[in-house]
């Protein structure tokens, strides 16, 4: 019989098993490739880290969940640097487009600039927010 826990913070152990089993049945369906999380940091002299981006790898496609720079190093080119980096890697490894998903008060003009355009907005978040997922072809 099976039991459901919950986790605030998943165990470092346990991170891993949805990304292998969600691969492991992508392969048997579809022959696609493992699912490849991957992650880029910038770091200060002191070695904190002031900003990253964030993902994986997938079906031919990058996702791009996170992008963050510390607001006293913004404005420097640090973003687009990062996503640069992130994309260079998914053109590397053959990917056909890359997506992100962003809030209207977020990022939303940086993207568009860099050549991301709206594929699908969502409503109905607190405050009368809303999300945009943007994709850019390769």
């Amino acid at each position: 019989m099976a039991h459901l826990e919950y986790y605030e913070t998943i165990p470092p152990e346990y991170e891993g098993i949805l990304l292998k089993g969600i691969s492991d049945y992508a392969l048997e369906k579809k022959g696609f490739l493992p699912i490849q999380p991957f992650g880029f940091f910038l770091k200060n002299n002191e070695q904190k880290v002031i900003g990253g981006i964030s993902g994986a790898i997938f079906y031919d496609s990058l996702y791009i969940d996170s992008l963050w720079v510390d607001k006293t190093f913004r404005h420097q080119g640090l973003g687009r640097k990062l996503l640069h980096e992130a994309e260079a890697m998914g053109k590397k490894r053959n990917v056909k487009f890359a997506v992100v998903q962003t809030m209207d008060w977020e990022g939303l003009p940086f993207y568009q600039k860099v050549g991301y355009a709206i594929e699908f907005t969502r409503e109905g978040y607190s405050q009368n927010s809303k999300m945009f997922l943007l994709r850019k072809d390769f």
